[in-house]
């Protein structure tokens, strides 16, 4: 058995996970074994979708030639993978859709959040997937920033102030597609690194700089690339709009709403806009601004704190 901490859970699991931060530990949070699972939920507060079924305490995905995953009270999850896959792909589905089912049934909300560190607490970067999150964290780490998290943030209240949402960050390895090696001027990884065979994304490992201590937020930013203008451009929200996009960032959204998590989503997301400034950065989709980003973003935090 491996032992590991992620997403700020300590992990009991038969399969080795190199994305993981290895851990020592007496009781673990949440375990992960192979096995047979359901081949359907039942109960009247299920939702079906298409190779996927939940409910507030189970979750079930069936993905074709790599695995079926079943995740239940938030502490287990059984995997049942198909000969013929590769293991990448076999963790990297864990990694994402059956931990996020972990941490929602643990009431958790993991966002959809990349970040980096900022003088005694953090700052995220969100959006939807492609949006470039990964891409203006390497370009800033380039610049001398230490990562926190890249692609999920999971939040919690302080246990010293429920009022203070903290971040926990997942594991430490980022995801890059090809072009954000060629827009941030770093070295391109090897094939070795692809995060799933005949997928031109790539891992980028810091295990040696990873803190796995939560921190407090300092300041949020929105990516959005649909603007119509011919330069980035940086505004920050108002509170409901704040809201609204923090909401939509939450990681798998949809079991979200199957696990009847959305009054506790409110609470932390209402807590969080409501103490820290969450700022829109507007750019053009097909333009390359990374460097007009990242001046944007390191005048912001020199400006502000």
């Amino acid at each position: 058995m491996f032992k590991y901490w992620g997403f700020g859970l300590h992990i009991l699991s038969e399969i080795e996970f190199p994305e993981f931060m290895a851990a020592e530990f007496e009781q673990p949070d949440i375990k992960i074994s192979i096995g047979a699972v359901p081949e359907r939920l039942a109960g009247e507060d299920v939702l079906h979708k298409v190779r996927v079924s939940m409910s507030p305490t189970e979750y079930l995905q069936k993905v074709i030639n790599v695995a079926s995953y079943y995740v239940a009270n938030g502490n287990e999850i059984r995997i049942d993978p198909n000969p013929a896959a590769d293991e990448k792909s076999v963790r990297l589905f864990l990694l994402s859709n059956a931990m996020a089912a972990v941490l929602h049934q643990r009431n958790l909300i993991p966002l959809h959040a990349s970040a980096i560190f900022h003088e005694d607490g953090v700052v995220l970067f969100c959006g939807p997937s492609g949006v470039g999150k990964s891409t203006i964290v390497t370009a800033l780490q380039a610049k001398g920033y230490k990562v926190f998290s890249d692609d999920v943030c999971v939040l919690k209240p302080s246990a010293n102030n429920p009022d203070l949402i903290m971040a926990v960050p997942s594991y430490p390895m980022m995801k890059l597609w090809i072009d954000s090696f060629n827009k941030t001027g770093i070295e391109m990884a090897g094939e070795e690194d692809r995060i799933r065979p005949h997928l031109a994304k790539y891992a980028r490992f810091y295990h040696d700089e990873y803190e796995i201590a939560p921190r407090p937020i300092k300041r949020v930013f929105m990516l959005d690339a649909g603007s119509l203008e011919q330069q980035a451009e940086l505004k920050e929200m108002a509170p409901i709009e704040s809201f609204n996009a923090l909401q939509r960032n939450t990681y798998r959204h949809v079991q979200m709403n199957a696990m009847k998590k959305r009054d506790f989503h409110f609470s932390i997301i209402s807590k969080l806009t409501a103490a820290v400034p969450v700022l829109r950065i507007s750019r053009p989709q097909h333009l390359n601004t990374v460097n007009e980003v990242v001046e944007l973003i390191q005048s912001t935090l020199r400006l502000n704190g």
